[in-house]
């Protein structure tokens, strides 16, 4: 019990944490590299959204999100977030990951009768 307490809660420690060392990371020699957007990501969502007529700040309010990340997201410069993309794929209804981006989702299963 008392170690699965460190673990839980070793926050600010050296200890080691879901079988990782934090600290044998951040010495690490070699530069992790950072996920980045489709170059065709951030052209696909400038174009949803003005096929929208809906400006950055309305997007943003939509998705429950600062007017900055969208405007980084539009710019190329944010680090991908899953749930974020998420939030703009559903609420411009365009594909921002995997395969064909930039087209339409697909409608859901048909309505039951």
């Amino acid at each position: 019990m008392n170690r699965y307490l460190n673990l839980q809660y070793g926050a600010g420690t050296n200890k080691i944490l879901n079988g990782v060392n934090q600290k044998k990371i951040e010495e690490a020699d070699e530069d992790a590299a950072l996920p980045e957007l489709k170059a065709s990501v951030p052209k696909a969502i400038s174009k949803a959204r003005n096929d929208l007529k809906m400006t950055q700040k309305d997007l943003a309010f939509k998705v429950n999100e600062r007017p900055s990340v969208i405007n980084d997201y539009e710019n190329g410069t944010a680090i991908p977030s899953q749930p974020i993309l998420a939030k703009l794929e559903k609420a411009l209804n365009v594909k921002l990951r995997g395969k064909d981006v930039g087209k339409p989702l697909k409608a859901d299963a048909p309505a039951k009768k």
